[in-house]
């Protein structure tokens, strides 16, 4: 596993909030991980993230539309 990419991947998040986020590879080649976002240091999402591509930038920024995604729908409610 990497270190944590939460602040390569960028996601734009409210204040208080932060990602977390750990990839690996699987047989295939392609990235997938676990993520977590937190709010003011209390789990709120843990992110299962399967089959994001094969290369690096790619994942990351699929990681990051999630994430965004996940976050819109959170501010929404």
């Amino acid at each position: 596993m990497n270190t944590d990419l939460g602040l390569e991947c960028g996601p734009l998040l409210p204040i208080g909030w932060v990602f977390e986020l750990r990839l690996s590879r699987n047989t295939d080649g392609d990235f997938g991980g676990i993520g977590l976002l937190r709010r003011h240091g209390v789990d709120m999402c843990h992110l299962t993230l399967a089959s994001l591509a094969n290369e690096r930038t790619e994942a990351l920024r699929r990681v990051k539309l999630r994430v965004e995604s996940w976050m819109a729908e959170w501010e929404a409610r």
